[in-house]
């Protein structure tokens, strides 16, 4: 189940959420939280608790695709790290606070686009004027054949209340459009939901619901794990085109 437009919309859950987990708790349903953000689970399972009081005695899990990325570089991806060299320099997009984990890493860090062998984008640029800037500066990189890895393929990020801004998946669009290769580890690739299904074990994928609000994320990564699906529309941006739910519900509410 997506987070950010089923569960809450940033700041709070929607209203029957918490009572709706409970329930499904109740009747003994598993719930794993998959959600596009950069952040790892306990985190983000810390931020459900004290600011959402949504508490980890309702959700079986977490499973980020910061945590799939993370892993993907520390196991050293081969379809990753075969285009690099042994100890590649990585240039960071995005603020270090927010990923304290890429740093811990093991990998040189470089404050140089010029001088990096991967790129690692985790965060995103204020509007459309930064982003053709923020391409410019790419350029030279793509044209070298300069990996990169995107942590949240979302390319935009809802804001409650106010209008969504770009996500990091905007960067790795510009990247592509750039010629650039580009690696993502979140919905609606396969890792994130591999990852899924370890934690769910013998549960045949029959037995699963995936329930997001975004076609081209959630809807679009159950289809292609064989999942079945619901969208939910009236909290979230849900909006695609080519792409079918097997279910609709308005809210995520008992």
């Amino acid at each position: 189940m997506d987070l950010w437009g089923v569960v809450h919309d940033g700041d709070r859950p929607f209203p029957g959420v918490v009572e709706t987990l409970r329930e499904l708790s109740s009747a003994g349903r598993r719930v794993i939280f998959l959600t596009n953000t950069s952040r790892t689970s306990p985190l983000v399972a810390e931020t459900l608790c004290s600011t959402m009081g949504i508490g980890n005695d309702l959700y079986e899990t977490v499973i980020s695709s910061g945590d799939v990325t993370r892993e993907a570089l520390l196991s050293r991806d081969p379809p990753l790290f075969d285009l690099l060299p042994e100890l590649p320099r990585f240039a960071h997009i995005g603020a270090p606070s927010f990923v304290p984990w890429l740093f811990e890493l093991g990998l040189p860090f470089v404050d140089d686009l010029a001088h990096a062998d991967l790129v690692v984008a985790t965060g995103t640029v204020r509007d459309e004027a930064a982003l053709a800037t923020l391409r410019e500066h790419l350029a030279p990189a793509a044209a070298r054949g300069v990996p990169l890895v995107c942590t949240n393929p979302d390319p935009v990020i809802p804001r409650a209340g106010s209008t969504p801004t770009l996500g990091p998946g905007a960067v790795a669009g510009a990247y592509v459009e750039l010629g650039g290769r580009v690696f993502l580890y979140g919905k609606p690739h396969a890792p994130i939901y591999a990852a899924a299904r370890r934690q769910l074990g013998s549960v045949a994928p029959a037995r699963v619901l995936a329930i997001g609000d975004l076609l081209e994320t959630d809807i679009r990564g159950a289809r292609n794990a064989g999942l079945a699906s619901v969208l939910v529309t009236d909290t979230g941006i849900w909006t695609a085109a080519g792409i079918t739910p097997d279910m609709v519900l308005t809210r995520f509410a008992w």
